[in-house]
């Protein structure tokens, strides 16, 4: 007798198929994740702060120097036109006053200096400070005890901007570094602040 033929063995179980989450799980989750974000974004919005407030306080730093720098060194922030006032080498040290014009931008070049160019002895460089007498007087040009005694601006050639052929020397054009006698000029009067 024909037996039935056996049926297929069975096949292995499959996997279990993957738990849905619940919804109480997913909320838990996203509401970590939002911590996690509210924690990010917590650090970065204290670091930013901390950072505004660094800027804020280099900026009142930096206002406050750039006061400082134009009462120490007014000639910096000169407008051509502006007085400015020196005091001679002479015992009353007698005051003057000349005017500001601008900046050299002649490229420096070598100046005669007695009849011979040495090679140290160079035009104004560019960017140096130029003055022109402020009255008839010519204070600048004062051989014995003047502006050019007070801070050292010689020989005239080396410290003059003037036009060769004119060879006109009344101008003194100085570095930085040689404005520091200079006081801007507050009008006539006896008062020792100026």
């Amino acid at each position: 007798m024909k037996t039935a033929a056996s049926s297929s063995p069975p096949s292995p179980s499959a996997p279990p198929s993957k738990r849905q989450k619940t919804e109480e799980e997913k909320s838990e989750e996203s509401e970590a994740v939002k911590n996690g974000l509210k924690v990010f974004f917590d650090q970065n919005q204290l670091a930013l702060q901390k950072s505004l407030e660094e800027r804020e306080a280099a900026l009142k730093l930096a206002e406050r120097q750039l006061k400082e720098a134009k009462r120490a060194a007014p000639v910096l922030f000169a407008e051509p036109g502006d007085l400015f006032t020196f005091h001679t080498c002479y015992s009353d040290g007698e005051q003057f006053t000349i005017k500001y014009v601008g900046r050299n931008t002649t490229p420096p070049r070598k100046v005669e200096f007695c009849g011979t160019y040495e090679d140290n002895r160079f035009s104004p460089e560019i960017g140096w400070f130029i003055f022109h007498n402020a009255g008839g007087y010519t204070p600048i040009n004062v051989c014995n005890g003047g502006i050019r005694d007070t801070i050292g601006a010689w020989p005239i050639a080396q410290y003059s901007h003037y036009d060769e052929k004119e060879m006109k020397r009344d101008t003194l054009c100085i570095p930085p570094e040689m404005c520091g006698d200079l006081k801007v000029w507050k009008g006539y009067g006896y008062d020792s602040d100026y």
